[in-house]
């Protein structure tokens, strides 16, 4: 190959170094430099001549130089290239990121190595950004599992308010949150407007996020945070998820007052409580519904969008292979956090339950828990088809399934699980039983300690029927389920 008339190998190759991106020097076995590109020179802010004179490990942080000093010897004893990451301190005092790969020279005199650098900042930075988002991420997704679950045992306002708080505080530090009760009519100016706030949705006003938890005695319980303290999207999201789940609770404990208030009024007039417990369950079924199309509307949908757009910038951009791996367990986590979405709104209202009907439905239902439990699943039918159920019979008696393979899937170590319906003089019967490690017969009696036994017998109490349990240690569990079939005895 000629050279071009007009340059000079020499000036070709001076412009290829004065120019060039990547830094280049050479330096012996002491790390003193013998070459260094201008680009260099420039960056660190030394002549050749000053660094010939100077450990080429001095503009590397100390943090790194320890690490860096291994790796020279390695190079040396081993005679290998070898590729390196570390930062470096630029004569302006900045810290940079840098890739050396450096090829030894051992048959040189004074041991050269050829030492090719360049700057991989921004990429550090941005991996540095993914892994504190996924963090973050996962930071917030833990919260609202934990948050959820502790909700459970939460029995009194006060306990809700002193949970939310402290869950506040933990993730969003400097949020200083604080629940206002405001009366409507007692407020002034500024705070009247605050109780016409929708309940759940999240507001700002001036520098704070305002958010309507519920109503209580006439008077509106409003909890406001610091804006400052939401730096990113993940975090509104995280925000609009725990008001869900806090102003569900909110109402349940109102829902739980009301009907404690009206079941006392009942027990002292002598009269029967199935109206209350039927009302406790629609209304605890109209919760669900709620809180499911809720979840369904909003959380799921803004978890679809932050995937598309992830999707849609791993498909649109060229990414180093390190920060798209590292964005495609982000989106991995997204799919999770989807499915998990979906799943809990399909365990609050059950899809296609009124237009499948209850034989159909159960048997989606155990196709879909047999693919991850570890028991076995059989269910006949005596009937078909099955008699004509109301809407709340249907969603009673699922219910009940439900909470049946909660108990095998936490407490009974079960391998098989069977359930059989049958009909019997009017009335719809349902049997289960199980192969599980059973329990004592003092659990059958109501107590807090076997609330799903005292949930299921009040279920299908409130429909004017009965459940009976029988167990004992070693031998299983049996519960029978006998509901009254067009009888005015469901709807007393």
């Amino acid at each position: 190959m000629e050279k071009p008339d007009s340059y000079s190998y020499h000036q070709l190759f001076d412009m290829i170094m004065n120019h060039k991106t990547h830094m280049f020097s050479i330096v012996d076995r002491h790390r003193r430099t013998i070459y260094a590109t201008p680009n260099m020179q420039e960056v660190f802010g030394f002549t050749l001549e000053e660094a010939g004179k100077r450990d080429a490990f001095d503009v590397v942080h100390p943090d790194d130089r320890e690490y860096l000093l291994k790796r020279h010897e390695n190079l040396l004893a081993s005679k290998q290239s070898n590729t390196s990451e570390y930062r470096v301190i630029t004569k302006n005092g900045e810290v940079r990121h840098y890739e050396c790969k450096t090829t030894p020279l051992p048959d040189t005199k004074d041991y050269l190595q050829v030492v090719s650098i360049r700057d991989i900042t921004d990429r550090k930075l941005m991996e540095m950004e993914l892994e504190r988002q996924k963090n973050r991420y996962e930071e917030l997704q833990k919260s609202l599992k934990n948050y959820s679950q502790d909700l459970s045992s939460v029995m009194k306002l006060p306990d809700l308010e002193a949970r939310i708080r402290s869950e506040l505080e933990s993730v969003l530090p400097g949020s200083n949150p604080e629940l206002h009760t405001i009366h409507p009519e007692k407020a002034d100016k500024n705070a009247q407007q605050l109780p016409q706030i929708s309940v759940g949705r999240m507001e700002r006003v001036d520098n704070k996020m305002i958010i309507k938890i519920g109503e209580r005695n006439g008077h509106a319980y409003i909890l406001s945070i610091d804006a400052s303290s939401i730096k990113e999207e993940m975090e509104t999201i995280w925000l609009e998820t725990l008001a869900y789940y806090t102003v569900m609770v909110f109402e349940n404990l109102n829902v739980i007052e009301n009907l404690m208030n009206q079941l006392e009024t009942a027990i002292q007039s002598r009269e029967s409580p199935q109206w209350v417990l039927r009302l406790l369950f629609n209304l605890q079924e109209q919760q669900r519904m709620t809180l499911s199309g809720d979840l369904h509307d909003t959380v799921l949908q803004d978890q679809i969008d932050l995937y598309r757009r992830l999707e849609s910038l791993l498909n649109k951009y060229e990414i180093e292979k390190e920060s798209k791996a590292k964005l495609k367990q982000i989106e991995q986590g997204l799919l999770d956090s989807i499915h998990q979405i979906r799943i809990t709104c399909n365990e609050l209202r059950p899809p296609m339950l009124r237009e499948l009907g209850l034989e159909r439905a159960l048997e989606n239902l155990f196709e879909h828990i047999q693919v991850t439990s570890t028991y076995k699943i059989l269910f006949t039918n005596a009937i078909s088809p099955i008699p004509p159920l109301t809407e709340e019979q249907t969603i009673g008696i699922y219910r009940i399934v439900q909470e049946l393979l909660n108990n095998a899937e936490k407490h009974s170590k079960a391998s098989i699980l069977k359930f059989h319906i049958e009909c019997e003089e009017g009335s719809f019967r349902m049997v289960y039983t199980d192969d599980g490690i059973g329990f004592n017969e003092v659990k059958l009696n109501p107590s807090f300690n076997s609330m799903g036994l005292t949930s299921m017998s009040h279920r299908a109490q409130s429909l004017g029927g009965k459940m009976e349990f029988i167990s004992k240690p070693g031998s299983g569990l049996k519960a029978s389920l006998e509901l009254p079939i067009n009888d005015e005895r469901s709807l007393a």
